[in-house]
């Protein structure tokens, strides 16, 4: 069985995923334990989401430029790196319900989100599988994004990835006020763009002669990217505009490009990076918090409980279910290249200006 490439991590990428889950805990502490905004005019929630989507089209694009596209493969590793820990909590939620008659969740949720379309039956705070529209959405993108990229080719789908980015951002233009007013604006069409400009960022890394550009404005734009990250914060409460995703995408490159800043140092510091390792946890779990408990109980929630189910789920459910994934889809050779024909000239070309990539 051949073995898969060594994947060098990238602290500085965990860095970000502590920062998009702690915006997100803010928000939701704020609003479930503390009954009130600290500061109304800021709910940060939605920025760290915006965060955790562009990371994702940034790392599965990279991921999968590194070829050959083996769809089987790659549908696998996704069901046992995200599904164990869904369905855990998911079923959580209706032993619970049944034991203590309440009425956390529903079956139709529940199917919403089994079958990801969550993010088109409801707000993001109907009940305890509310939250599930983020990952709704981004199983949406895994399921149409390889089998883009490995019937269209690596240069069609950079202008295809171009073409939906501005249709979406333009789509959430026209209809601003309706998706502003409505907190429900989890719909595919009003927010890939932040996945999408992340699949960009991958693209332009990926290849040599667009690398020494990008080291040299992402230098340079990093400070503005980081005032217009902030700007977006403050001034956006529900909706984040396309410059913010593209303002996240130049930090990300300035975080990869140069390691060796501050900035980028920061990013890797341990307890950051580790927060960002089990985000995925914490995410799928901190939804306990936001449910009609009372204020005691809450705070007791996310004090205690939250931690030890979010530690326990990263360590026996998540890290040995996405092994597992792993093992199971080590593939010969002569599987594994059976479709290296489709990404032809396009395919990445590894070279010492290729960059260490973080397998998601």
């Amino acid at each position: 069985m051949e073995q898969e490439p060594t994947i060098n991590r990238i602290p500085a990428l965990d860095g970000w995923r502590g920062i998009a889950i702690l915006l997100v805990l803010i928000d939701h502490i704020e609003h479930a334990v503390l009954h009130r905004y600290a500061m109304p005019w800021m709910q940060t929630g939605q920025h760290g989401v915006t965060i955790f989507f562009v990371l994702s089209g940034f790392l599965i694009t990279a991921k999968l430029l590194e070829g050959p596209i083996h769809l089987g493969q790659f549908y696998l590793r996704r069901l046992f790196r995200l599904m164990p820990v869904a369905w855990t909590y998911l079923a959580a939620m209706l032993l619970f319900d049944g034991l203590m008659h309440t009425h956390f969740t529903s079956s139709a949720e529940v199917r919403a989100c089994l079958f990801f379309y969550r993010n088109f039956a409801g707000g993001a705070d109907g009940g305890a599988s509310g939250h599930f529209w983020s990952l709704s959405l981004e199983e949406q993108f895994y399921l149409v994004w390889p089998v883009l990229l490995l019937l269209a080719g690596v240069r069609r789908t950079r202008w295809i990835a171009v073409a939906l980015t501005l249709a979406c951002a333009t789509y959430r233009w026209l209809f601003w006020a309706w998706y502003d007013r409505n907190v429900w604006n989890g719909q595919t069409q009003v927010r890939c763009d932040a996945l999408l400009v992340g699949c960009l960022l991958a693209f332009l890394l990926a290849e040599p002669r667009f690398l020494t550009a990008a080291r040299r404005w992402a230098n340079r734009l990093a400070v503005p990217a980081l005032a217009t990250l902030v700007f977006c914060i403050v001034r956006f409460h529900w909706l984040a505009p396309l410059y913010e995703c593209v303002a996240i995408t130049v930090l990300l490159a300035a975080s990869i490009l140069y390691p060796q800043t501050v900035f980028a140092q920061l990013l890797s510091l341990k307890p950051l990076a580790w927060l960002g390792t089990i985000s995925y946890s914490i995410y799928v779990w901190q939804a306990l918090f936001m449910l009609p408990w009372s204020s005691a109980v809450r705070s007791w929630l996310f004090c205690v409980a939250l931690p030890l189910f979010a530690i326990a789920s990263y360590y026996w459910i998540e890290k040995p279910s996405t092994r597992f994934g792993r093992r199971l889809t080590e593939a010969p050779v002569s599987v594994r290249g059976a479709n290296n024909f489709l990404l032809g000239n396009s395919r990445r070309r590894h070279s010492d200006a290729s960059l260490p990539i973080q397998q998601k």
